[in-house]
This record gives C-alpha cells, sequence and structure tokens, in this order.
C-alpha cells in the first residue's frame, strides 16, 4: 500500500520503521549523516561513524540516542531483522535490509555510489525481495566521466590557477565531497586551506581509519598560494577584495549544460557522491529484487526505463510510505 506521508524519508508503515526520517521519530534508522537524512530522533539506528558525524552536527545529546550497528551485523526491531550494508555515499552510509520472520525482504538504498573512492567504504550489494533507490541521476544523459578524468580536471583546475597567480577555491559539501576533494589533492601533494566544518569532520574520518591530509585553517584576510577548499553554502561570505581567484563547484550536476551559469562559478567538475545512470541500471540487476520502488530525482523516466528492460519498477514520488507484506 502506497499513501503520501510527509515529504522525505521512508515509512513501513505495517513494522512501524522509519528510514531517513526528515522530522523527529520515536525511533528511525538513518543511512548517513548528510542534514537531509537526519532528525532529532528519540532513538535511532546507524553506523558508529554516522553517529560520530551526528555528534558534531548535531551534538552530543542527540548523538547519545544513537544505537550503533556495525555493517552486516544483526539488529532486532520486533519481527524484523535490520542489516546495514556500506553504501559507498560517505563514510558511514548504509543501505537498509529489512528482512521478516518469513523470509521476506526489502532494501533501502538511501543514497550510495557504486564508483570505488578514497573517502568512503566500498559499496556491497545484497540481494532482496523489494528495493527502494534512490535515483538522483536517473536519466540517460547522466553519464559520469571515468573517475581519472575527473581527478585529473579537479587537479589540472588547480595547477592551472595557481600558475596563472590565482587561488583555486574548491566548492565541495563538507561531508564526503569536501573529503574526497581532500585526497584526490594530497595524491598531488598541494598546499590545503580548508573550512573549520570541514576540518571538524575531517577528524571523525582520521578516527576510522581514512586519515586527512594536512590543512590550513581557512583565513580570508591571509590567502597564499594554495588551494582553498570550503562548502558552497558559505560563498557569500568570500571578501570581495580578497586576491585574483577561480571558482570550482564539484558537483555531478556539471554535466548539465547550464551548471556553470546557475552556479556562478568559473567552471563546473562533476565529481559526484552518487550513482549515474548506467550504474543505478547495473545495480538493479545485482539486487535483482521482484519489485522496484524509486525515490528523489528521474524517478517516473527511470521507472519506466526499467519496465522496458522487463523490470517491475514504479516512481514512489511523493509517496513515501510503503507497507512491506
Amino acid at each position: 500500500m502506497l499513501t503520501p506521508v510527509e515529504r522525505g524519508g521512508l515509512y513501513l508503515p505495517d513494522c512501524g520503521l522509519w528510514m531517513d526520517a526528515r522530522r523527529p521519530k520515536p525511533f528511525a534508522v538513518v543511512s548517513h549523516a548528510h542534514s537531509d537524512h537526519t532528525a532529532r530522533h528519540e532513538s535511532f539506528l546507524a553506523t558508529p561513524p554516522t553517529i560520530d558525524f551526528i555528534r558534531i552536527r548535531l551534538g552530543d545529546a542527540v548523538a547519545r540516542r544513537g544505537i550503533p550497528l556495525n555493517y552486516r551485523e544483526t539488529y532486532q526491531h520486533g519481527p524484523l531483522n535490520i542489516q546495514l550494508y556500506p553504501a559507498g555515499h560517505v563514510l558511514g552510509s548504509a543501505m537498509v535490509r529489512v528482512e521478516t520472520p518469513s523470509g521476506e525482504s526489502l532494501l533501502y538504498t538511501g543514497d550510495f555510489k557504486t564508483r570505488p573512492g578514497f573517502a568512503a567504504e566500498p559499496i556491497e550489494i545484497p540481494q532482496a525481495d523489494t528495493l527502494v533507490m534512490e535515483s538522483t541521476f536517473g536519466r540517460p544523459e547522466f553519464v559520469f566521466p571515468p573517475t581519472e578524468t575527473i581527478q585529473a580536471g579537479i587537479l589540472n583546475f588547480c595547477r592551472e590557477t595557481l600558475n596563472d597567480g590565482q587561488v583555486p577555491i574548491l566548492l565541495a559539501y563538507s561531508l564526503g565531497k569536501a573529503q574526497e576533494v581532500l585526497k584526490i589533492l594530497e595524491a598531488a601533494e598541494l598546499p590545503i586551506m580548508a573550512h573549520r566544518t570541514i576540518r571538524a569532520l575531517n577528524q571523525v574520518y582520521a578516527q576510522h581509519g581514512i586519515p586527512m591530509p594536512e590543512t590550513r585553517p581557512l583565513d580570508f584576510d591571509n590567502l597564499p598560494a594554495q588551494v582553498v577548499v570550503m562548502p558552497p553554502t558559505i560563498r557569500k561570505q568570500i571578501p570581495a577584495d580578497i586576491p585574483a581567484h577561480r571558482l570550482a563547484m564539484i558537483s555531478g550536476w556539471a554535466l548539465q549544460e547550464s551548471a556553470r551559469y546557475r552556479y556562478r562559478t568559473d567552471t563546473v567538475l562533476p565529481l559526484s557522491d552518487h550513482a549515474d545512470y548506467p550504474d543505478l541500471l547495473q545495480f538493479v540487476e545485482q539486487v535483482n529484487p521482484r519489485t522496484t520502488y524509486l525515490m528523489h530525482g528521474s524517478t517516473a523516466s527511470l521507472a519506466a526505463d526499467l519496465r522496458r528492460r522487463g523490470r517491475e519498477a514504479w516512481s514512489l514520488n511523493r509517496d513515501d510510505q510503503l507497507e512491506l507484506l
């Protein structure tokens, strides 16, 4: 049964289970620590890195309500068995597999990426009878270049800007995307300044076995010849009188021709922490569900493409409530 509820998150009404609810719930599973997937729940299930990120972002009082669950371990929620699997999106991100006593199973992906990266655990793909999949880039025009090409584009932008006597400023979301960029820069031994929100989250990466390169605190009053990494949400804080600089937005939406004008940057570089269109299709084949439901992004288009390929697939659109039979 699919009926509308609040926007965002997934609800299984027959067992009272929320996943990635955006409003506080008595209990929920949190797939990862991006703000559009978290809330101040009374109790929540998440991986240890996700709980540590939430401690920085929402405070220790909220983090103490977290129930840590490692990948592939089982948590009993009433009659249900819940397991978390690496989603490849950011450090600690998880896909949620729920199984009933009769053996019926559902896999909720949350945000995920199938390509290997520097700043997240490699994805692990379990099988399930029902798949609920995010489809942010679920249209055929979204095919990302090879990873090596994307990395080279980021490094070339930085080196060319520095060689021209200007400061390269990379706009990357502070959790996940920024750390991926930092590891790319580390391999090239480029000096880096990073915003404080990025530096704070870097500590969690180090605690969980992914040390980040050394960075200087971002200081707009003293910008040497270094690469600046900062979240796009604070670009309005860039003073007008800083040294000559070039801006690059780091986003999978770079594949759209209008992206550079929409973001108002010198360039847009297509590094994403989501799966592209071919990866989404391949993911469904690997999970091999009886039925696939799509959330976020190009849901209707991708569902139609999957049906043409012989798969039963439907768009949830705003219908975020799902009954697990």
